[in-house]
């Protein structure tokens, strides 16, 4: 079986539970790093993924030697991002969110949309720490939705209950929860929304990292319908403090126009440039395990 069919199992966060709790973060560490080692040397289907997402990244003349360092860092990244998730469980948020930095840029940011008073629609990539991020979100402002995979297996609706005793709301893409997130944006909440990777078949293509790709594009209707502010951000882990910082852009200003399509592929640009260049400055924190561009990844194996 191989972990992603483990982890989709309410078995395997259940087991990745009791071993993070039992076990120490300097032992913990050691052990990540020796487990993103033998996924690499084994070179399972997700080795590939990450490899053909990374090189679209990087760019085609990114040497080899660099592109398997790459890969080693973004599965050591995840398996250590999920210890300090189920690590910490019971802690106060307070204390959680302590552990992240916020840069004086986005200490502005955050002073200037919290004064406009509106319903704020953040996209982010699958990049860092989103737990972390989310406690972090939640000591500043409430309330928080975060729109999560539809129809997740069961260990992933295990870990998006996890995620949920924290105080942020983590809901599964239904109309039910689109129904939520427009209540809560009307209300001058926060609704949280990964725009990196594809959802659904139905979503229209559009050109990322100079590549078609399907990429969600609901943050831009959702913001539009509800005349909300709409950011891109990220809870990135810096190596010159060894602490996570959050990183938020300042707002995109939407653009309107009579014609639907001209209006989504404008304001889509904006926001992609701005997941690039988070992707770009740190691609080994960049933790997305499906193709983004299959055409791509057949070409790599």
């Amino acid at each position: 079986m191989s972990l992603q069919r483990l982890m989709s199992r309410s078995a395997g966060p259940r087991l990745a539970i009791a071993l993070s709790r039992a076990l120490p973060p300097r032992l913990a560490r050691r052990l990540a790093s020796l487990a993103a080692g033998v996924v690499c040397g084994v070179r399972p289907a997700v080795y590939w993924v990450v490899r053909a997402n990374l090189r679209q990244v990087l760019g085609e003349d990114a040497a080899l030697e660099l592109i398997e360092r790459q890969v080693r860092s973004t599965l050591f990244v995840a398996i250590w991002n999920y210890y300090n998730l189920y690590h910490t469980l019971g802690q106060p948020r307070e204390q959680i969110a302590a552990t992240v930095d916020l840069p004086p840029a986005t200490r502005v940011v955050v002073d200037q949309v919290l004064a406009r008073k509106r319903g704020i629609v953040l996209v982010v990539p699958h990049l860092g720490n989103f737990d972390l991020m989310a406690q972090a979100l939640g000591n500043i402002t409430s309330p928080i939705q975060a729109l999560s995979l539809p129809n997740p297996p069961a260990g992933f609706q295990l870990m998006n209950e996890i995620r949920n005793r924290s105080g942020i709301d983590v809901t599964p893409l239904s109309p039910a929860s689109l129904r939520s997130a427009l209540r809560v944006l009307r209300g001058r909440g926060v609704v949280v929304i990964a725009g990196d990777r594809p959802v659904s078949d139905l979503d229209a293509s559009f050109p990322f990292f100079g590549h078609p790709a399907r990429v969600p594009s609901g943050h831009i209707r959702l913001a539009l319908k509800t005349d909300s502010v709409l950011m891109v951000g990220c809870c990135a882990f810096m190596e010159e403090t060894q602490r996570y910082a959050l990183h938020l852009e300042p707002p995109i200003e939407l653009m309107r126009s009579p014609d639907p399509d001209e209006e989504l592929g404008a304001n889509m640009r904006r926001v992609l440039d701005r997941l690039e260049a988070f992707i770009r400055r740190w691609p080994e924190q960049w933790m997305v395990f499906v193709p983004i561009w299959p055409d791509l990844l057949e070409a790599e194996r």
